[in-house]
């Protein structure tokens, strides 16, 4: 280890991460989350990861996902298999549309608003029910490989953010010039170095 370069130490310390098996219950939803804001980037639409920017004060909104002409409100739950989802999250996220809606003057905008839950799991009879009712379209997706290393341009300084780092959740990558990274080597070859503060076990 001591031989190794700070790159690949800083590599070592992310493919760690990815595999650990004891992460918090947030640090996997944010995960998650992260993965379906990928998916959905990656078909032309804009998020605004909200679940990570309000944490408990989300409202059931981890993703606001905008199109041209319709935006997803986006409910993620990645548990265990042997559970299941319940009617109530359903009708959260159904309530929590309507609020949104309500509030940003779209319910007779241009614009429609969607409500969308992505899980892992299976719904009760129930909750299925709910969500064919309200019309709540539900995905069924798998946990998959995205880019987890933030690259940010801060007054000029070109710098890459790790999912354990110190400022990771308050960066946004939004501005020409920035993007995420699969590897440490694709953030340096682009110009970037790693934050000075960061919590990192490397």
């Amino acid at each position: 280890y001591a031989r190794l370069s700070i790159d690949d130490r800083n590599q070592r310390a992310l493919n760690t991460y990815i595999i650990r098996k004891n992460k918090s219950k947030w640090q996997i939803g944010r995960d998650y989350e992260m993965y379906i804001a990928y998916l959905y980037r990656s078909k032309g639409w804009a998020v605004i990861q909200y679940g990570i920017e309000k944490k408990l004060e989300d409202m059931g909104r981890d993703l606001i996902v905008m199109g041209k002409d319709k935006i997803l409100i986006v409910q993620c739950k990645y548990w265990s298999e042997t559970k299941l989802i319940h009617e109530k999250h359903i009708a959260q996220l159904y309530g929590s549309t309507i609020e949104y809606a309500l509030n940003n003057g779209f319910l007779n905008g241009n614009a429609t608003v969607e409500p969308v839950f992505v899980t892992n799991i299976d719904l009760s009879e129930t909750a299925k029910r709910f969500a064919q009712t309200l019309k709540v379209t539900v995905h069924k997706i798998d946990m998959g490989n995205f880019p987890r290393i933030k690259c940010n341009v801060n007054n000029n300084e070109r710098i890459y953010h790790l999912p354990f780092d110190q400022q990771y959740d308050r960066t946004k990558i939004e501005n020409d010039g920035e993007f995420y990274a699969y590897t440490v080597k694709e953030a340096v070859e682009a110009g970037f170095r790693r934050a000075f503060r960061f919590y990192g076990a490397n």
